[in-house]
């Protein structure tokens, strides 16, 4: 610390020609002379002043690749600017100077700010444009880059940095450009067997299939080799909110041959039924209408695929109007493909529904509206 002290000192010592910066001493008679000096200078004066100290540390930047003098130039053409000197044309050429620092220094963004910023105050400031259609390139913004090479080359059209530019821009950008052409035929060739299975579900099936609200696993519908549909299918209960799920739901299969299965003689009872009411002949189903807002192609093959649409918005049932929820009974005998065609059913991302027994007080209250819809 003491060394450093001491080669301060002896450089406050020598002509103010010698310094390497400026002193710490106000007392310094050279200082004090020089200060004096910049007080006298007009505004544009100094900025002018600034200019020229920033644009020979660039030089000296260059000549030496020393990151220290880029970064006193910057400072320089900075402290120009902070002089709000009124000169249009002093402030473009050290703004387009800086902008040439940010460039070197790899702060593209920033070259990119500086070179429109010049550009606004003097538009045939050819420098900036170059350094503004530059820095654009490099962030790989080549539509903005063709575009400010073209207004340059409208101000000269021999300005050959500026046409090489230009063609290198429109090169990657045709490159990137069918770059994306590819990749989105590759996503759709992925994509393909999930929209052939989302026009089954909505075109040739007229189902109507809404957002996913509860799913099984990760089962999807699948169509088998004859064409037939099979669904994962839930059946709730809604007096404890307990559930059973049937995997493989063939469409042409109706709901009694499963619930036959399931309510059998010799099935188990189910576990929190302590009172049995839940016994074949005393099982009455239900659907909830409207319970979803139904999606078009686009939206059910991205939700097939395994995405989740982005401007898929998600509407609640309705308690009002022409589109109301209700509990609608069941006939078990229709087929479920049948079920899944009545006009107000919409299938909540699988098909979904609710088992109550007969003669019980919880159907008194169920299909009294007591029993929230939702």
């Amino acid at each position: 610390m003491a060394e450093a002290t001491t080669d301060a000192a002896n450089e406050e010592a020598l002509p103010a020609v010698f310094w390497d910066s400026m002193p710490s001493n106000k007392d310094n008679a050279d200082l004090a002379a020089i200060n004096a000096l910049i007080d006298e200078q007009t505004p544009a004066e100094r900025a002018e002043s600034h200019k020229h100290q920033g644009n020979e540390a660039l030089k000296t930047g260059i000549k030496l690749r020393k990151k220290f003098y880029f970064r006193e130039a910057s400072i320089a053409y900075t402290k120009g600017l902070d002089e709000q000197c009124g000169s249009k044309n002093i402030d473009a050429i050290l703004l387009s100077n800086r902008a040439q620092v940010h460039l070197i220094l790899g702060n593209d963004r920033n070259a990119l700010e500086d070179g429109l910023a010049a550009m606004k105050l003097d538009d045939y400031n050819l420098k900036a444009c170059y350094r503004a259609a530059k820095a654009a390139y490099n962030l790989k913004q080549y539509r903005k880059a063709i575009a400010l090479a073209a207004q340059g080359l409208e101000k000269d059209a021999e300005a050959h940095e500026l046409k090489s530019l230009q063609q290198n821009a429109q090169r990657n950008l045709e490159a990137e450009e069918q770059r994306e052409i590819e990749r989105a035929v590759r996503e759709k060739a992925k994509r393909g067997p999930a929209q052939q299975l989302a026009t089954t579900l909505i075109g040739l099936r007229n189902w109507q299939i809404g957002k996913p609200q509860l799913s099984i696993g990760d089962r999807k519908p699948m169509v088998d080799a004859d064409g037939l549909v099979h669904w994962p299918v839930m059946f709730v209960y809604p007096e404890t909110m307990q559930t059973d799920a049937v995997e493989d739901f063939l469409e042409a299969d109706s709901l009694q041959q499963h619930l036959d299965v399931m309510f059998a003689p010799d099935a188990p009872h189910l576990p929190w039924d302590d009172e049995g009411h839940y016994t074949r002949n005393r099982l009455e189903l239900y659907y909830l209408s409207h319970a979803a807002r139904p999606m078009h192609l686009d939206h059910l093959t991205e939700v097939l695929y395994g995405g989740w649409p982005q401007d898929l918005k998600d509407v609640a049932p309705q308690r009002y109007g022409p589109h109301a929820s209700k509990w609608c009974k069941v006939d078990e005998s229709k087929l479920l493909g049948e079920l899944l065609s009545q006009p107000d059913y919409v299938v909540p991302g699988i098909p979904v529904f609710f088992i109550i027994a007969k003669g019980t007080d919880y159907q008194e209250r169920f299909l009294s509206d007591e029993v929230p819809l939702f």
